[in-house]
């Protein structure tokens, strides 16, 4: 019962066999080859309503979960009668991944450089415009006191 648990969590996760088999892109044949079966074997768990064992389901579960860590491997990796050549595909696939990440790290970086200069560029403007203002907020306190000092004067001429 503990193994029909998983299976059923499993199930959940992945789809069933024909969904499995279609995402890969795989014919029965080809399938049944990757889990190492008859293509009868296979046949009969998607046709006849057989379940597969736990252990298929668990090798599915794992493949898949490869596929996405590893987004070279494909299923021929596995079905080839020499996978050394496959593997080295599959790495010369990760290696023009990796420069292009690496690549395109390298513009971010640039452009991440370019946006801290601008932010610096911008804070100085700032700071100088701050400067600016404060010159003209006593300017205009100074011309403000000057024009009382004259209308306190011209009032006090006036009155005598």
């Amino acid at each position: 019962m503990h193994y029909e648990a998983q299976v059923s969590v499993i199930q959940n996760q992945i789809g069933n066999l024909e969904e499995i088999r279609g995402s890969l892109g795989l014919s029965q044949r080809k399938m049944a080859q990757l889990l190492l079966v008859d293509p009868s074997t296979w046949t009969r768990w998607t046709k006849q309503g057989d379940e597969a064992p736990p252990h298929i389901w668990r090798a599915l579960q794992w493949y898949l979960a490869l596929r996405e860590k590893i987004p070279g491997l494909t299923p021929q990796y596995f079905i080839s009668t020499n996978p050394q050549v496959l593997h080295q595909k599959a790495l010369k696939e990760l290696d023009v991944e990796r420069q292009e990440r690496l690549e395109n790290m390298e513009n971010l970086s640039q452009k991440l450089q370019s946006l801290a200069n601008e932010r610096a560029d911008l804070q100085g403007e700032l700071k100088k415009l701050k400067k600016d203002l404060n010159f003209h907020k006593k300017m205009s306190i100074v011309i403000l006191l000057i024009s009382i000092s004259w209308a306190a004067v011209f009032w006090f001429w006036k009155g005598l």
